[in-house]
């Protein structure tokens, strides 16, 4: 079959246009798209895979348009809805022979929209689901939903297909890499362990070192590792890292490195020369907010078990810059948190950081709180789709929405003024420690060091406004006195600085015009009404229930994922049976439970499919929780198909 693999971007979006205005970067958009490359390596050589990203390659139409292909896959983001939706609408006009696919991060928010032009729907990670499909599409009976309850086994998963994408490789400014899945901690707001799990899973450290191999061969400069939790198991990290900084030294030029991360890093010096020593120029970090109680609020419990400010401080002593993740809307906010957040960054000297209103993804806590309270506001109006970075879907509670979307606004213009930004990278610079231990360039990389010098300061010299060349070489001469080896990085700094400058610039545009919009129309905007999928009660009863239900189904099935559906299958008929009027589980709800099992067992094949891996008479780790995401993504799909 003929697949054809897209990686939507819209001609309007903001990201690109600024990464584009940034001359000496040479670059189209920010990231190559992880997981289109990723899904094409999880296909069968027998098929033939097309790539193509909206944002290196164009629009899409004329590939849909002047091709024919068996499967057009799209890969949803959250702030692409709009854009996925009209290549689905395109592809069924112009190639009505083609299975149109749905995958991707954003395809929850299409959970309650009737979507005609799309066939199959893939939710979470697709390691077995896809193969499987692509099997079932020969048969010529497949179903509409693939979501695979049970967790891939990562050590499995193929490096991601980016020999597909080239001759664009050059046109991103980082390609993504994932070494682990899942994360240990239950942020309220974070729809990751929906996805990923609790468990954090791993490649093989062979499998990533022989990653960057493949990378630094297609002369990839930056790789930003997209895990949840870089350090959710700092043994795996800390063995990784030791392998990685001689293989990075052995390249021509040292590959630079960004993730993610939690906070307790602060902690860990041991972990904090590796970093620096591996070339890692950032680290994103979930700061979250700096009012205690609106932590507690988004369960972000690990943030109060150390002082912030003296944390960031220490991570950026070993000149890793931390790039600051801050939300603004939880429940404790009141009007005078975005003074304490801009009096926070100026204290802790953050130079990169990115704040957004607080949203509520579906299906997380948080979502169900507010939802339940009458908090939630559908996204699909044509005012806030594909702004959720920028216009959130809640109803806070100690502003009104107008209030957070303007101080927003007022804030994004104040933190990011030039002159309060070069006093922070000022800062910054001066309280560099540690030099890390990468190596030194030679004379072929300083020729290419001089021609990007040489680009970079023409920009400044002639390009850039008066306040940003004016900040600029201000900071160059703190760099002077501090160690020209900072040089790289104080040109990354800056560039961060233009990207979220105009970023912020725009946000607040946005935020404005939208605060003047619901100030006289915010009538209109349309509460979720639809009724919660999962009771409260049962989602407070799940893990008894759900246990009962495995051992139950255990005693037949040995193979993993037939076990996990069959449990989920079993939960959907007792909660719509139940839903309504479940208070407490007891001996009737129990055998009920084994009863609908029952029924669920005799619809099975005789022949049980080959076991891989042994199951025991009890869950493992985390089986209630993945039971429960896939019951509540069943049952979302059921009332919104009715």
């Amino acid at each position: 079959m003929k697949i054809l693999l897209i990686s939507p971007g819209s001609p309007d979006d903001i990201d690109s246009q600024i990464t584009q205005g940034i001359p000496y970067l040479f670059a189209k958009t920010l990231f190559a798209p992880h997981a289109i490359a990723a899904v094409a390596a999880l296909t069968p050589p027998e098929h033939e895979v097309a790539l193509h990203d909206e944002y290196t390659c164009g629009m899409a139409e004329s590939a849909i348009q002047n091709n024919t292909f068996d499967i057009i896959g799209i890969s949803v983001t959250s702030n692409q809805q709009n854009r996925s939706l009209q290549l689905a609408m395109f592809s069924k006009k112009h190639s009505p022979s083609s299975l149109v696919i749905f995958g991707g991060i954003g395809v929850e928010h299409f959970i309650h929209k009737t979507m005609s032009d799309v066939d199959v729907i893939f939710h979470g990670e697709a390691e077995e689901t896809w193969p499987r499909f692509l099997e079932d599409v020969k048969t010529g009976s497949y179903p509409r939903i693939y979501k695979n309850i049970s967790k891939p086994d990562m050590t499995k998963t193929p490096a991601p297909r980016w020999d597909l994408l080239s001759k664009e490789m050059n046109s991103y400014t980082a390609t993504l890499l994932q070494t682990t899945r899942g994360c240990p901690f239950d942020c309220s707001f974070c729809d990751v362990i929906y996805t990923f799990g609790r468990k954090l899973r791993s490649k093989t450290i062979e499998q990533v070192l022989e990653e960057v191999r493949r990378l630094s061969a297609l002369k990839v400069k930056m790789i930003f590792i997209a895990d949840d939790n870089f350090a959710g198991d700092k043994k795996y990290t800390k063995a990784l890292l030791k392998q990685l900084i001689p293989l990075n030294n052995s390249f021509q030029s040292p590959i630079e490195f960004i993730t993610q991360i939690d906070i307790t890093i602060a902690d860990d010096v041991e972990l904090l020369t590796l970093l620096a020593d591996c070339n890692f120029q950032a680290v994103m970090i979930g700061i979250e907010s700096v009012n205690e109680q609106s932590l507690k609020d988004y369960n972000k419990h690990q943030n109060l078990r150390i002082p912030i400010r003296e944390a960031v401080q220490k991570i950026q002593a070993y000149g890793i810059i931390v790039l600051a993740h801050m939300v603004i809307g939880a429940d404790s906010d009141n009007a005078d948190v975005f003074k304490k957040t801009e009096a926070f960054i100026a204290d802790a000297n953050i130079v990169h950081h990115l704040c957004h209103p607080l949203a509520a993804p579906p299906g997380t806590k948080m979502w169900y709180e507010l939802k339940r309270a009458g908090r939630i506001i559908l996204t699909d109006q044509e005012e806030i789709a594909d702004k959720l970075d920028i216009i959130s879907n809640i109803i806070p509670k100690q502003m009104t929405r107008v209030e957070l979307f303007e101080g927003l606004a007022d804030y994004w213009e104040s933190i990011y003024d030039p002159e309060k930004f070069t006093q922070r990278a000022i800062t910054f610079i001066e309280h560099v420690q540690y030099k890390p231990k990468v190596k030194e360039p030679g004379l072929k990389d300083l020729w290419n060091l001089r021609k990007m010098l040489w680009r970079v300061f023409t920009f400044f010299m002639f390009d850039a406004g008066k306040d940003h060349k004016k900040a600029f070489f201000t900071i160059l001469r703190a760099t002077q006195k501090k160690g020209m080896y900072l040089l790289p990085k104080i040109i990354y700094i800056y560039t961060c600085y233009l990207v979220d400058y105009n970023r912020s610039m725009y946000d607040a545009k946005v935020a404005r015009t939208h605060a003047q919009w619901e100030r006289v129309n915010g009538h209109k905007l349309v509460m979720d009404n639809d009724p919660i999928p999962v009771s409260e009660k049962i989602r407070e009863h799940a893990s008894s229930m759900f246990h009962t239900a495995y051992q139950h189904i255990q005693a037949r099935i040995s193979h993993k994922e037939t076990l996990y559906t069959a449990v989920v299958s079993a939960m959907v008929d007792f909660n719509d049976r139940f839903g309504k009027s479940f208070e407490t589980y007891d001996a009737l709800h129990e055998s009920h439970i084994r009863d609908i099992c029952d029924r669920i067992l005799n619809q099975l094949p005789d022949k049980d499919l080959p076991t891989t891996e042994p199951m025991g008479s009890s869950p493992p780790a985390g089986f209630a929780r993945e039971i429960l995401d896939a019951l509540d993504n069943a049952v979302r799909y059921r009332y919104s198909n009715n």
